[in-house]
């Protein structure tokens, strides 16, 4: 008898225990990020919007990214973020899953930049000036700016990037830089605010030669299920960032040169069409 009764008291603790650490699991929300850069880097950027977000709202916000773009698209189908910050062409793959945007990057126009060697040898492209064995860098297949807007500016010039050069993908924009500053390749895809972050040894020995049309910029969505309470108080929060002297630290935290402003699922409807 004693021995049930030592099994029934601990089945009642663990259970409590359980059902405690799911309540205080829902209590988070969960603040989903592109892998853009390194998960250092991007907590260093987005850990103080985090917090920042988490008090307008009252409770806890996590940041959480992933391995890969497919990796944090795999979650985003599962539904396992509740805010998301990533690309307008992904943003466009969660409308899906019931992600609706509520504001969007009120910066520089949305666009990819070629960036090469000052030393190198590309000084300029076209369909016939680039020697035959040619390397060219992206971060990912699924980056959009970086990859998918400057593949189809390159394609536009009459280069054919599948037949003319060799591409390689290093896993972020980080990555995809240095991969071209240590000679690794002679062309890399990526965008302004990542060769921005870049230390100034790296950006010294670098140039942009060319830039794509711009896009709609970075949205932030949310999942349908949210209390349309929390999202206007999200949707406020993020506007109104750029109002404080504590939201313009967390701006430049974030490498962005204005913080955010509202944007409409209209917008993003015919990216990448």
């Amino acid at each position: 008898m004693r021995k049930a009764n030592h099994w029934s008291l601990l089945l009642l603790l663990f259970t409590s225990t359980a059902l405690l650490a799911a309540e205080h699991r829902s209590d988070h929300l969960r603040f989903g990020v592109l892998p853009l850069q390194s998960p250092t880097k991007l907590a260093g950027m987005f850990l103080p919007l985090s917090d920042y977000l988490g008090r307008q709202l009252g409770r806890p916000l996590q940041f959480v990214t992933s391995s890969n773009f497919t990796s944090f698209m795999e979650k985003v189908a599962d539904r396992q973020y509740d805010i998301i910050y990533l690309n307008p062409m992904l943003y466009g793959r969660s409308r899906q899953y019931g992600y609706r945007v509520i504001a969007k990057v009120a910066s520089e126009p949305f666009t990819g930049i070629l960036v090469v060697r000052k030393k190198g040898r590309i000084n300029q492209l076209s369909g016939t000036s680039l020697p035959p064995d040619t390397r060219i860098g992206f971060p990912d297949p699924g980056a959009f700016a970086a990859t998918v807007m400057v593949w189809k500016y390159l394609e536009s010039i009459g280069i054919d990037v599948e037949r003319q050069l060799q591409v390689q993908y290093f896993g972020s924009q980080d990555s995809a830089i240095l991969a071209l500053f240590n000679g690794l390749v002679d062309i890399t895809g990526t965008w302004r605010p990542s060769l921005r972050s870049m230390p100034e040894v790296v950006r010294r020995d670098l140039r942009i030669i060319a830039e794509t049309p711009p896009q709609p910029q970075m949205p932030i969505a949310v999942r349908d299920d949210l209390p349309a309470e929390d999202i206007e108080r999200l949707r406020r929060a993020l506007v109104e960032l750029a109002e404080s002297s504590q939201g313009e630290v967390i701006i430049q935290q974030l490498g962005f040169k204005r913080g955010f402003e509202p944007a409409n699922d209209d917008e993003y409807l015919e990216v990448n069409q």
